[in-house]
């Protein structure tokens, strides 16, 4: 006999939280089926929470006080990259980081049909477009040269980084894919043994890359965060904290629009 299954059940709100900043708007979701309570604040500094269908309000309310510090830090830096963005063009005379150091982008008009891009330590980089296109077509023609240019730079840093330090852990992953993610700079599947990296870190220092190539490869051994891991990565690399500090501190300058 087949099971009836009643219709999930979704409430809405809107509502807000005080913080040390004032108050912050959030959307409340309640809805049958979840168990949890979480809380999420997308790129554009809005607050959502899910919570269970039938949890009290004072339950809810109590949460949100006890994470009032971290949704406040959390508005603050979506903001923050927000405006960094708006600033950030790939355009003439705009910076980016490749290793830790800032580099220029110089925009040349040539007679081609296609795009090219050519980097020197000394100049930056040097991005060819056809001459006479528009504004959005020389932006679009130079956004893809720079990221094709990344990409390819991060499949062959990772890719000899992963293999000095594999040897030197003892720890071979079966699968390396470097690729786009948004929230991390790398992350190991355990069960099968792969180790996926996020190719904008490049843009940090080869110090800075190191670590999280070595956090990744030590998963490989321990899928989790217990004192035993951090006691395998330390043994590679005593220095971790530093190189980590580093990216907590500086992630914001490593976002591309």
């Amino acid at each position: 006999m087949k099971r009836f299954r009643r219709p999930k059940r979704v409430i809405k709100r809107e509502c807000f939280v005080e913080t040390k900043e004032g108050r912050v708007p959030l959307v409340l979701t309640r809805s049958t089926g979840r168990r949890t309570l979480t809380i999420t604040v997308d790129e554009d500094a809005r607050v959502s929470v899910a919570a269970p269908f039938n949890m009290a309000d004072q339950g809810i309310a109590r949460f949100l006080i006890e994470k009032a510090d971290w949704i406040c830090g959390k508005v603050q830096e979506a903001r923050k990259c927000r405006d960094i963005l708006a600033r950030r063009d790939f355009n003439d005379g705009h910076d980016f980081l490749f290793l830790g150091e800032k580099y220029k982008i110089n925009v040349v008009e040539r007679d081609i049909k296609r795009g090219r891009v050519s980097f020197d330590p000394g100049q930056g980089w040097s991005v060819f477009v056809p001459m006479g296109c528009t504004s959005e077509v020389r932006r679009a023609h130079v956004k893809e040269k720079i990221l094709q240019w990344y990409r390819a730079q991060a499949q062959e840093i990772l890719g000899g980084r992963i293999f000095h330090y594999a040897r030197l852990i003892g720890a071979e992953p079966k699968k390396i894919t470097v690729r786009t993610q948004k929230r991390i700079w790398g992350c190991c599947d355990f069960k099968t043994q792969t180790i996926s990296l996020n190719w904008q870190v490049i843009l940090s220092p080869l110090r800075v890359v190191d670590y999280v190539v070595v956090h990744e490869l030590c998963h490989l051994a321990i899928p989790n965060h217990s004192k035993r891991f951090w006691k395998k990565v330390e043994k590679v690399m005593p220095d971790f904290r530093q190189r980590r500090q580093w990216l907590k501190a500086n992630h914001l300058d490593m976002i591309l629009p």
